[in-house]
């Protein structure tokens, strides 16, 4: 009913990509790829992106018959991420029980593969948000992504930044983590892993590769300002933040988004600059729409955490027989009757 994609659902790929719909995660924006062509990455070797394609094809059950998912595991981490499903629920043959059937599989299977958590960036959308929500996953952040075309004049409307910075050494991973547990509400911390992260390092340092973009860490006369990260991608570059920006003095934040600002003008990063300002991350609205950043797009960040069996010995001591003391027989008689003797079997 549901399985991996096979050579033979080349065709049917082809016919639902058209009616597919693409989840807003950071993937899709720098990377867009058409999910057609993620079926052939997973046939080609020097394909980039490798990821996996399940296939529901059901005859017999009317509108529920035919759909497709793909997901991308998150480097060495045990997370995947979600990227498309097929048909959306707009189309003429989407219905919420395929994504149901899809989402349950995958969820199924993820536990074989050591995954521990499914992650999908939904439009924020009732209908879409409820059906995810249907299945297991949670909401743990809500964010409007912003989009800036033009960073170097950006940067020219802020005042000389105060303060250095530079990209992350293993000593700042520390403060990192420091930083990441002040700013980051516990839901969301839970949501990205980070219970029972190594001592000393936070989850934004563990998540990133070398290639795909740096950490930098802000600093002013010692004290830790904020950091940030710029993911490079084909299509664009992508901001991640970390700064208390519901302090009292708005020059910090200021401060960081002008380090920012300065080094994603540079030729080396692509534009748009994209950044998704969490829900949490209140008051931004304001100095983003100063700095020429445009609202564009709203999802819900969800999770599924995969239940994982686990195997214990348990110690099953040996039962003990207790033995019972020698019974003594006796006469018994009821209340108020009194025991007769046999006079003729006396003599």
């Amino acid at each position: 009913m549901i399985r991996p994609f096979q050579p033979g659902d080349i065709f049917l790929i082809q016919r639902l990509s058209r009616q597919a719909l693409p989840l807003p995660c950071v993937r899709t924006f720098l990377h867009p790829t058409s999910s057609l062509s993620i079926v052939l990455g997973a046939v080609l070797p020097w394909a980039t992106l490798r990821a996996s394609t399940y296939v529901l094809r059901q005859h017999g059950h009317g509108l529920v018959h035919e759909g497709f998912l793909q997901m991308a595991r998150r480097g060495e981490r045990p997370e995947a991420e979600l990227l498309w499903l097929a048909p959306s629920l707009d189309a003429p043959n989407g219905h919420p029980a395929i994504w149901n059937k899809l989402l349950s599989h995958l969820s199924y299977d993820a536990s074989a593969q050591g995954i521990e958590r499914i992650y999908a960036d939904v439009p924020d959308q009732p209908l879409l948000v409820n059906t995810f929500a249907a299945v297991g996953f949670q909401p743990f952040c809500r964010q409007t992504i912003w989009r800036c075309f033009d960073p170097g004049a950006a940067a020219a409307r802020i005042e000389p930044v105060e303060g250095a910075a530079h990209p992350r050494a293993e000593g700042d991973d520390w403060d990192l983590l420091r930083l990441y547990m002040a700013t980051v509400p516990e839901p969301v911390q839970s949501a990205e892993g980070a219970i029972g992260i190594p001592a000393g390092v936070a989850p934004v340092v563990e998540n990133l590769r070398a290639d795909q973009g740096v950490t930098y860490v802000v600093h002013k006369a010692n004290e830790l300002l904020g950091a940030f990260q710029l993911l490079r991608g084909a299509h664009g570059t992508w901001l991640h933040i970390w700064i208390d920006t519901l302090q009292p003095d708005p020059r910090r934040v200021r401060t960081l988004f002008g380090h920012v600002l300065s080094l994603a003008s540079t030729p080396q990063w692509m534009t748009p600059l994209y950044f998704a300002a969490s829900d949490f991350q209140g008051g931004l609205g304001g100095l983003l729409d100063e700095l020429g950043f445009a609202p564009f797009r709203d999802r819900v960040r969800m999770v599924k955490h995969v239940v994982k069996w686990v195997r214990e010995s348990v110690s099953s001591p040996i039962p003990v027989v207790e033995t019972t003391g020698e019974v003594a027989p006796t006469s018994f008689a009821p209340p108020g009757v009194a025991t007769t003797i046999d006079s003729g079997s006396s003599a």
